[in-house]
């Protein structure tokens, strides 16, 4: 097995609606691993046309397993707007604008004329923001120097380094974010911490049991640590989804 630390940069203002407070709608400082693997080209989506997106059927026979990236440097920036509800498509009917929700709930019948404007704020993770990955693959792959990422398809910058990993086995613990439902059952979970956000809430500073990867990386600061992740890892391990 292969393992890649990915340095992400941005070059724009990035934009997920990991959760919403009121009218604001928040990027928290993570990124999704699914959406991740959609970045990168490992998977291609088949929601176009669906009411939800699919991510289990887009993501199997993918080999290559991208772990959550976390931002190690980064700032938001905040911004108003005011328009129409958001939904997967919408059409147009008479004076009224209708989306899948609308068609499910007056199937067979003519929806009611409404003006029904949002109002919020975005906040969004600004440009020049660092965040960091890993990619776990059998074998050697080539990663694209740039990716779009975010509701707003926002330019990102990748710098890849390819580590040197020693497998073990037993109890260790794992700084980096991890999305539960790609643990398989053959991990004891001890303790973590919960990060809310959609679609999947991911833990980190998880304490637990199972066969896991060790490596040693030398910060900015020039600084060595070690690094543990668990190595046995899949989308959608555990049956959820």
């Amino acid at each position: 097995m292969y393992l890649y630390r990915c340095v992400l940069t941005t070059h724009e203002e990035l934009f997920f609606a990991s959760k919403e407070v009121s009218s604001m709608f928040v990027t928290v400082p993570f990124i999704g691993n699914y959406a991740l693997a959609y970045a990168l080209g490992f998977a291609q989506q088949s929601y176009v046309g669906f009411d939800t997106p699919r991510y289990q059927k887009d993501l199997s026979g993918v080999k290559a397993y991208v772990f959550p990236a976390k931002f190690v440097k980064y700032n938001w920036t905040t911004t108003s707007f005011n328009s129409i509800g958001e939904g997967f498509f919408l059409s147009m009917e008479e004076n009224v604008v209708v989306d899948a929700t609308v068609l499910r709930e007056h199937a067979g019948k003519k929806p009611r004329p409404r003006n029904s404007p949002q109002l919020g704020q975005f906040k969004m993770v600004a440009p020049e923001s660092v965040a960091i990955f890993y990619v776990l693959t059998p074998e050697k792959i080539a990663f694209p120097k740039f990716i779009r990422l975010g509701k707003l398809m926002s330019k990102c910058e990748l710098s890849v380094e390819l580590l040197e990993a020693k497998e073990r086995e037993g109890e260790f613990v794992c700084q980096h974010p991890i999305n539960p439902i790609d643990l398989p059952s053959s991990y004891d979970l001890l303790s973590y911490e919960v990060i809310s956000m959609k679609p999947v809430p991911l833990i980190e500073n998880v304490k637990m049991r199972g066969r896991y990867l060790e490596v040693r990386t030398i910060t900015d600061q020039s600084i060595e640590q070690n690094v543990f992740l668990p190595s046995q890892v899949f989308y959608f391990a555990s049956g959820s989804g």
